[in-house]
């Protein structure tokens, strides 16, 4: 058995892990890298290096699986040759098609040319998936055995993975938090399930930030806190993040303020995840938001006071409708990673965040992060102990395990991997 690292030991997203054995392979994750993150790729480019890692060392039996459908986790499937099985949680594939179909929609609407976003769907479609459950249920890829863990990250429907083959016991923590809403039974779980392993795969993207994560409640509760003293509230937040979404509409009811929307991918995501999640979840996942989608309806919401979550996307909208509202009665909170209108390189690829922030006069940040800090992560490796080895990946270039005070037992087994020598055989 072989784990091969081929992208993400010294970046954060664009993750590429291959486990192979004589007959099978999986690939955990084919990420788009971020901007400012690992090379600078082109399309063409992308579309080469997929098609070489599937021509190199071809076995019998291969698949994809993926933790969970952020970018720099699932961004280059389209790339992947026809006949290859891909694989990803129920609800994450369920958001995605939301997410490409009105792609499509917004294409033909503003004459563009549909056709990728269109391959992009139809891929998607024969994605195979594995339901949310309380007791997973392992599928096999040829001799390689996967049990996917449902687990608490910034999107929808994310996953650890015990991997199993030739005798041998590979855990895969994928992007993961113990400080949101449904993350509280992390460390349960490793206990339970996290055992007897030889290596241990774990995401390390804040090992370079001292800061410990506030829980999702204390967003909730500084978020209604601020709601009380404006008439006017945008929320700046993604429109997949279920917890943060579930936070600020817990924020909007504290506040007594109705609670808008309009993006579309934010509302076909809300009615997903209420359908899916509302009974479970005892309400926490229950959404019923007022969407606007027409700018007169959305002028018609000055003449009371409401809580409004909007993406980046809906700036020109925003714009006009910041325009005609009492900037003393108004407030953006910025429920998104700072580094998006702070970071140089960011904000050159994407103004976007920045130039949102511009409109408004009064304007806080209220976010926590969808990883882990430097704690939990140091509590997931004592906690699964692994026998073998401990590998970081999904990291900062410069950023390792070594910097967390882990006994000298653990520290024995961290092992850095990098481009010239990527693997490790069992």
């Amino acid at each position: 058995m072989t784990i091969t690292i081929h992208r993400g030991l010294n970046q954060i997203g664009g993750c590429i892990t291959e486990i192979s054995t004589d007959s099978s392979r999986v690939f955990i994750d084919l990420g788009q890298n971020l901007p400012g993150n690992g090379e600078k790729t082109t399309p063409e480019q992308d579309k080469a290096m997929v098609e070489s890692l599937f021509r190199n060392n071809p076995r019998a039996h291969e698949a994809v699986v993926y933790t969970h459908g952020h970018e720099d986790h699932i961004g280059l499937f389209n790339y992947v040759p026809k006949g290859i099985p891909q694989m990803i949680g129920e609800g994450a594939k369920e958001v995605l098609l939301e997410k490409y179909r009105i792609f499509c929609e917004k294409d033909v609407k503003e004459g563009s040319d549909p056709t990728m976003d269109r391959r992009k769907y139809n891929k998607l479609k024969t994605f195979k998936t594995w339901p949310r459950s309380r007791q997973p249920q392992p599928f096999s890829i040829g001799n390689i055995q996967i049990t996917p863990f449902f687990n608490c990250h910034s999107i929808y429907d994310s996953y650890m993975f015990l991997i199993e083959a030739d005798g041998k016991r590979i855990w895969h923590t994928g992007d993961f938090r113990q400080h949101g809403w449904t993350g509280g039974k992390l460390m349960q779980l490793l206990k339970w399930k996290a055992t007897d392993i030889d290596v241990l795969i774990t995401e390390g993207t804040m090992l370079g930030s001292s800061d410990e994560c506030i829980h999702e409640k204390r967003v909730s509760e500084k978020m209604a806190a601020v709601m009380q003293a404006f008439k006017y509230v945008f929320v700046l937040a993604s429109s997949t993040d279920i917890e943060r979404l579930a936070s600020i509409n817990l924020a909007a009811k504290r506040s007594h303020k109705p609670l808008y929307i309009c993006q579309g991918l934010m509302n076909a995501a809300m009615r997903v995840f209420t359908r899916r999640e509302a009974e479970t979840s005892e309400g926490l996942f229950d959404f019923k938001p007022h969407f606007y989608n027409e700018n007169r309806r959305l002028f018609s919401m000055g003449k009371h006071e409401f809580v409004l979550v909007c993406g980046v996307s809906q700036y020109e909208k925003i714009e006009m409708l910041r325009g005609v509202l009492p900037e003393e009665e108004t407030l953006l909170i910025y429920s998104s990673w700072d580094g998006y209108y702070k970071d140089p390189e960011q904000v050159k690829t994407n103004p976007m965040y920045s130039l949102f922030r511009n409109i408004f006069h009064n304007v806080v940040d209220i976010h926590t992060s969808g990883h882990a800090d430097r704690k939990t992560i140091q509590k997931v490796i004592e906690t699964v102990n692994p026998k073998q080895a401990i590998i970081g990946i999904h990291k900062e270039k410069g950023q390792t395990l070594a910097s967390l005070p882990l006994s000298d037992e653990l520290k024995g087994k961290l092992l850095e991997l990098d481009e010239s020598h990527p693997s490790l055989t069992l």
